[in-house]
């Protein structure tokens, strides 16, 4: 269960970054680099949800929850006809799914089977006792000591077919027991819906008691009940009052209604008088249109005309769904329980099933053969799974992508150096190679690097060097390429930070750092941030759970989303779709927005001059594919916001919670590369703080509450379960006391597949993007690493520290005898690898202990331990926990190169001193880097 379901994400998420929009979305690549490709992780997101969407999905009403399968005589049990039924909440249980079948493996189609309800022949109540309440009146004894006990045996190894209605369900049931049946089968009858108020009745002299004497009128009838047994809104008729008397009984003992109204006041043909004098409102329906069941009732309202001459009487159109077997509380405690199995089925089942009894039994054959049972529902359903596997790769590509920048530098690099390799080889040796170099140096001296803002991070360029704001040192680097750099130190001393290739490199970042549509403004985060989390996030979900404005999240998360989806998704293929197709008017900006233009008219004065300003202060240089983006965006957006608050239950549409998951996934991309932890520290006091406030919100809370509800779960499911009767809401999902259930839109959701009783299992973004920080700063480090021992000259490979036995002596990939090798990647792919499969295994456990404590978990109890963990073991194996903990000084190194400036807000200057004056600005970085060593110290 999700634990930072949270409108304070949703508020951190929708601050889509405007200022950042200026930047002009046509820069140009680097002549190193290829085409820029797709958005991959976001492609096979949207691949992984879609084939979970295709996968089959059987979901019904939640009430029928047993099935019968219908044998005909000699049919294979794969031609069974299955109907659906509810169950009872009282007598024995239906047969496991698995034992549906058991007849056939005992005797055959006709043999007789030992589970009750299964094998069993239809079977119907003695005549005198059509409805099976004589015992409930006491006119009939069918124990075995009864006067009735002995002429039951025909009775064994039956299902009773009873209608409802006259007496109540349980003791329908104990009287098919006494009879001897298997099982008891109630059907749905309009008949049920009537009764007469039997307090009217007046003794008339006979032995007849109220129930069976003569004499009512049809002011003693009790009609049926407005919504609760129909509904005029879904078909309507007006029925002449010489037409009712004639044709219509409702006074026919016991019981008041005559069955034979059945025939004229069902079906699709002018024989139903519901359809024949039709009074549906509107042009376009009709009774047959607007009526599922093909049923109506009268209603007991009558209408005139004129004047009471021709009175009408009122039909409408009957309910027909599924009903809990409710138990009987008259009855008497130390009565004869109930053992055999009681289901119920609707008006149309039931007429679909006596087709099939009374066809097979007018043929003189075999019987038709029953089997009752428990409809199939998975123990351990595959959407656990894939939530688990999406979690994960969600975790996995947004903490990856949150390093972009600096994989894309280091690939330039690489590049680079293949190719003056190349044109080394061509043009015989050094000599081309220089001039390559410093032609490339030479030109790189003239371009101005624009360092990337980032916001609550002061500037760090105390320096002489940087003060002019000229991209810093990475600049500086590239206008020496003929001679070493040189940086002097505290105690006036110089030592060589880079070789003279390193230049070459240095110019590249410089040039690859190029800004996307999403550059912008970042955050730093401290621990004064990690500790306003929690106040944060407690007040968010206190206000969700006592004020329920469910709504205003489902808004916030469909804007917010929007733009994350644009700026992840949309712009970036829209993009590649362009330069693919060589258009480059969609790319440049549109001239009306210039700032010549808006300059010019804001001269001019007028509000066509204030508007236009107005609009290049917010948004800058815009291009055709800028408004693109923003308006498919935000389109789907809208549409996504429109299904879910229009559409019951909105999480069964494939599309609706398609969209929410996507949206989701962009939503943590851009969160984690927006937001940056770059101290363990931060990262521990974070993580603790959330797993105190995970756990105290779904365990503690149910004892705090006063129905004991988990303040967590309970905002999860926007409020949790709907308080109306389930067969209520199926009538009216819309009705107020109807909503609640659906997962709140601020967490993965995918729904249960091949479980007719629906549901969805939850993945909350919180468990994404908390221990996602971690992840991010285990990739952003690796990357790091590799970046500056590669500007150093060294080949780019990060080996873990954490395996100091792995890569030597000449086995770059011998076995480490360190227990953590067994994680993949360990020994060969720095901290991050590690910590994602650490991550797996958290979440893993987490959903194994739903399914074995059967209730909501709150992942970060497991995935805190899990990443922090493995993240600060393997620290202290590699001997660079103090540094990790206090803020690796290689990211700041890494952050200076390409942007001029470090990410760290509490950065004072961008070199460390330590103890003997030695400066270490990226000795730190490289010390893992094979074959720069000579390239750091002096």
């Amino acid at each position: 269960m999700s634990p930072e379901n949270l409108p304070s994400f949703a508020l951190a998420f929708s601050q889509s970054k405007t200022r950042g929009n200026k930047r002009n979305a046509t820069t140009a690549m680097s002549s190193f680099l290829p085409p820029p490709s797709p958005p991959r992780g976001v492609g096979a997101t949207l691949l992984l949800l879609l084939a979970a969407a295709l996968l089959p999905d059987s979901a019904h009403a939640i009430l029928p929850t047993a099935a019968i399968d219908v044998f005909l005589p000699d049919t294979a049990a794969s031609n069974a006809i299955t109907l659906f039924a509810s169950q009872a909440s009282f007598g024995g249980s239906v047969a496991r799914f698995d034992q549906r079948y058991h007849h056939f493996e005992e005797a055959g189609s006709s043999g007789k089977s030992r589970i009750d309800g299964v094998g069993v022949v239809p079977a119907f109540p003695p005549e005198n006792d059509a409805y099976l309440c004589n015992e409930s009146e006491e006119w009939a004894d069918y124990s075995s000591n009864g006067s009735n006990g002995k002429k039951n045996v025909e009775y064994l190894r039956s299902a009773l077919l009873v209608p409802r209605g006259q007496c109540s369900f349980e003791h329908k049931a104990l009287s098919a027991q006494r009879l001897g049946a298997s099982a008891i089968i109630i059907y749905g009858t309009m008949g049920s819906r009537y009764s007469l108020n039997y307090t009217n009745s007046t003794d008339d002299g006979s032995t007849n008691d109220a129930k069976t004497r003569e004499g009512y009128t049809r002011d003693d009838v009790l009609w049926p009940h407005d919504k609760l047994d129909y509904d005029c809104d879904f078909g309507r008729a007006m029925i002449p009052k010489t037409t009712l008397g004639s044709s219509l009984d409702f006074l026919k003992m016991p019981g008041g209604y005559n069955p034979q109204n059945d025939a004229m006041l069902m079906g699709t043909s002018e024989n139903n008088l519901c359809v024949k004098y039709d009074d549906t409102e509107g042009d376009d329906k009709s009774f047959v249109g607007s009526c599922n069941s093909q049923r109506c009732l009268v209603t007991g309202r009558n209408s005139s005309d004129d004047g009471g001459d021709n009175l009408k009487y009122e039909a409408c159109c009957a309910w027909d769904f599924h009903v809990w077997l409710y138990a009987d509380a008259s009855i008497p405690k130390d009565a004869e329980d109930v053992t055999i199995p009681a289901v119920f089925v609707t008006m149309g089942e039931a007429a679909e099933l006596l087709d099939l009894v009374r066809g097979a039994q007018d043929g003189g054959g075999d019987p038709v053969v029953m089997s009752i049972y428990q409809r199939y529902r998975p123990e351990y359903n595959v959407s656990a799974v894939l939530i688990w596997a999406f979690g994960v790769f969600v975790a996995w590509i947004a903490s990856y992508h949150s390093s972009l920048d600096i994989r894309r530098v280091s690939k330039a690099i690489v590049v680079q150096r293949e190719m003056l390799a190349n044109i080394g080889r061509d043009g015989g040796g050094g000599g081309s190679r220089q001039g390559e170099q410093q032609r490339r140096g030479g030109s790189h001296q003239q371009q101005s690097a624009r360092p990337r803002s980032r916001s609550n991070s002061p500037s760090s360029a105390s320096n002489g060097e940087n003060a002019n704001g000229d991209g810093g040192g990475a600049l500086e680097m590239a206008s020496n390429a003929s001679t070493t750099n040189e940086r002097a130190n505290g105690n006036g001393q110089e030592r060589t930070i880079y070789r003279e290739e390193s230049a070459e490199a240095a110019a590249v970042v410089t040039q690859n750092v190029a800004p996307r549509y999403h550059d912008e403004e970042a955050l730093e985060l401290t621990s004064a941030h990690a500790l306003g989390f929690v106040v944060m996030a407690s007040t968010s979900l206190l206000v969700l759970f006592f004020f329920k404005i469910y709504n205003v999240v489902k808004i916030m998360y469909a804007f917010g989303c929007s733009g994350a989806f644009a700026q992840i998704v949309v712009h970036p293929g829209l993009t590649y779709l362009s330069q693919r197709l060589r258009w480059e008017r969609p790319l440049k900006p549109m001239k009306w927005l210039s700032e010549e233009a808006a300059t010019r008219e804001a001269l001019r004065g007028g509000c066509k001059g204030r508007c236009l300003n107005c609009l290049w202060s917010f948004f800058g240089p815009v291009s055709p594919v800028d408004m693109a983006a923003v308006v498919l965006s935000y389109g789907v957006g809208a549409a996504w916001l429109y299904v879910a608050f229009t559409v019951p239950h909105p999480d069964t549409i494939a599309l609706y919670w398609i969209v929410q998951d996507v949206f989701g996934v962009c939503m943590c991309m851009l969160f984690l590369e927006t937001i940056k932890l770059n101290a363990i520290k931060v990262g521990a006091v974070l993580l603790v703080v959330a797993f105190f406030y995970d756990i105290f919100f779904v365990f503690v809370t149910p004892l705090l509450t006063k129905h004991g509800e988990s303040i967590m779960v309970n905002v999860a499911t926007s409020g949790g379960p709907p308080k109306a009767d389930p067969s209520w809401c199926e009538k009216y999902p819309f009705a107020s006391e109807c909503k609640g259930g659906d997962p709140l839109p601020m967490l993965f959701a995918i729904p249960r597949i091949g479980d007719y009783q629906g549901g969805c299992s939850m993945l909350g973004l919180g468990d994404i993007v908390l221990p996602g920080l971690l992840l991010s700063f285990a990739s952003r480090y690796d990357e790091s690493k590799r970046l500056i021992g590669l500007v150093s000259g060294g080949s780019g490979r990060v080996p873990n520290n954490a395996c100091p036995d792995s890569g030597r002596s000449g086995a770059p990939h011998s076995k480490s005898s360190s227990p953590l090798c067994f994680l993949c990647c360990c020994c060969r792919g720095g901290y991050f690898g590690p910590v994602v499969v650490a991550y797996a295994i958290g979440l893993l456990m987490a959903n194994a202990a739903v399914y074995i404590m059967e209730m909501g978990q709150p992942a970060l109890l497991y995935l805190v331990p899990c990443c922090l963990g493995t993240m600060m073991y393997m620290g202290h194996r590699a001997g660079e926990l103090n540094d990790l903990w206090e803020g690796p000084s290689v990211i700041r190194a890494a952050d200076r190169l390409m942007y001029g400036e470090s990410r760290v807000e509490n950065a004072e200057e961008d070199c460390v001193v330590e103890e003997g004056g030695g400066e270490r600005l990226l000795e730190d970085g490289m010390s893992n880097e094979e074959g720069a060593v000579e390239a750091v110290m002096t």
